[in-house]
């Protein structure tokens, strides 16, 4: 067996600290924060596959804490887990970039699930699915061509990069610095680029395209 990932959890309230830790020792090395600014000083000194953030915290809520270490460790999937439902806080996490929302209660087994899910993800390593769908969108990965309804898309490399990228992280925002890396690593290039990129293939992608927004200063996301 493999070394057991390791889930940094940031919680106030100290029975919910352990109630988690009696959950999930058994899957998970676990670091038990209560006090959320000492999260910053543990992923300054260690390192953790996965960080679950509770939402409602006192002095410092779970986005002002995410938004301080979001841009200095972006290789660390974060988590969000709250007891309000509301439409508005979701589309709020996963427009500052969290991997997921979870709104509790949450059944052990969705927990565990999704955490490792993410993990994979982050770290490459989940099983690679020759398509990813949504709706009548399909993307055939293996061929890298698009479909939408019955009608085939060829992609050029480029164009299959951004939209693989966005379809295989939904409802995350992507910075233009790091689509541009992605597609032209230690290569200088215009902002320009992108935008013809993106251009092309918003048009080839009609009208499953309308799912491909752009925020603001932000950057891109596919919104399902």
């Amino acid at each position: 067996m493999g070394e057991k990932m390791h889930v940094t959890i940031v919680d106030d309230v100290q029975d919910n600290l352990l109630s988690y830790k009696e959950l999930l020792e058994t899957n998970f090395n676990l670091e038990l924060i209560q006090n959320p600014l000492e999260l910053l000083g543990y992923l300054s000194t260690k390192k953790t596959d996965l960080v679950l953030l509770d939402l409602h915290m006192p002095n410092m809520n779970g986005f002002e804490l995410y938004g301080k270490f979001r841009d200095t460790h972006p290789e660390v999937p974060v988590i969000f887990l709250t007891g309000d439902p509301s439409e508005e806080v979701v589309v709020q996490g996963m427009d500052l970039g969290c991997d997921d929302f979870i709104v509790k209660p949450v059944s052990l087994n969705e927990l565990v699930a999704r955490i490792k899910n993410k993990i994979q993800t982050k770290q490459g390593t989940r099983p690679v699915e020759d398509k990813i769908s949504f709706g009548d969108f399909i993307l055939h990965t293996e061929i890298q061509m698009a479909q939408v309804g019955e009608k085939k898309i060829q992609l050029t490399p480029i164009e299959f990069k951004i939209i693989h990228l966005l379809a295989k992280s939904p409802n995350k925002i992507f910075s233009r610095e790091y689509i541009t890396n992605l597609l032209w690593p230690n290569v200088h290039v215009q902002n320009q680029n992108i935008d013809t990129h993106l251009s092309n293939l918003r048009k080839k992608l009609k009208p499953f395209s309308s799912y491909i927004k752009t925020i603001k200063s932000r950057g891109y996301i596919l919104r399902i």
